[in-house]
């Protein structure tokens, strides 16, 4: 069994390496290329990073793997808590800022860092021989990557789902003045709706690649067969694939960019 884990552990470590480039060009598209500073984009950045660093450091050390997915699934989070905010009060130019934006992203890994303490602090007992948190540590885990995030995600898209359709209920008098400023508010909102569809896909993308590994660890009190735990180390894989396949799938304007650099590329070979 042993050397099953061992072909999955190596299956996954090349995999990462394949896959690891990809998130990195992204990432240095949207800082590099001044078009690309918009709010939607800065965010999905965030999220590229942790996908980035993820599969380089979770190999590294256990705490390592639970922290960095923390940070995954609660920047998808965050993504969805700053634009309900930016949905539901329109009016406020503060939502609508950079300054938003990059508030969310800090305030987001801040509270990571924060309630992963515990989870250093029992690796560092069970270091030194002293496994006293262990009996619950993996339902911690579970908690704060699996069904906090999901509560969390139903919560502030169920408040969109009933703003946006008591928005369209709603009867305004219409000016050019009401009606042009009425036309942009719409354009934001299905942009921001498009993301939050977006965000909703690699949410569950996230859940149902990591979920079942730490439901099952979190089952301590069960004996499981040991193959168990090998096979669901490949959903996780599966899971950042699809994750980083979907960023240049989702924005169309970083994908037409690179198609574009491409195709100058191989014109000026062939001249």
């Amino acid at each position: 069994m042993t050397d099953i884990l061992y072909i999955v552990r190596i299956i996954q470590a090349s995999i990462f390496i394949l896959i690891v480039p990809f998130p990195l060009l992204y990432l240095l598209t949207i800082i590099s290329i001044k078009r690309f500073h918009t709010a939607n984009n800065i965010l999905t950045a965030n999220f590229c990073l942790c996908c980035l660093i993820t599969p380089i450091l979770i190999t590294l050390t256990v705490s390592a793997g639970q922290i960095l997915n923390c940070l995954v699934v609660h920047s998808l989070v965050a993504i969805t808590i700053s634009r309900c905010f930016t949905i539901c009060f329109p009016m406020k130019r503060f939502f609508k800022s950079k300054t938003w934006i990059y508030l969310s992203i800090i305030l987001q890994w801040i509270f990571t860092l924060l309630i992963s303490i515990l989870i250093v602090l029992n690796n560092s007992k069970e270091s030194v021989g002293d496994i006293g948190f262990s009996s619950w540590i993996w339902s911690y885990t579970l908690s704060i990557i699996v069904i906090i995030p999901v509560i969390v995600n139903i919560i502030f898209n169920g408040i969109i789902v009933v703003f946006v359709r008591s928005s369209s209920r709603r009867v305004h008098e219409i000016t050019v003045v009401v009606t042009s400023i009425t036309n942009t508010n719409h354009q934001q909102h299905r942009r921001d709706i498009k993301l939050l569809k977006h965000i909703i896909f690699l949410f569950i993308v996230f859940i149902l690649g990591w979920g079942p590994l730490y439901i099952v660890l979190a089952l301590t009190d069960l004996i499981l067969p040991d193959w168990l735990y090998s096979v669901l180390q490949i959903p996780p894989t599966f899971a950042t694939i699809i994750q980083v396949v979907d960023l240049f799938i989702y924005n169309h304007e970083v994908r037409q960019y690179w198609k574009e650099r491409i195709n100058r590329c191989f014109d000026q070979i062939h001249r």
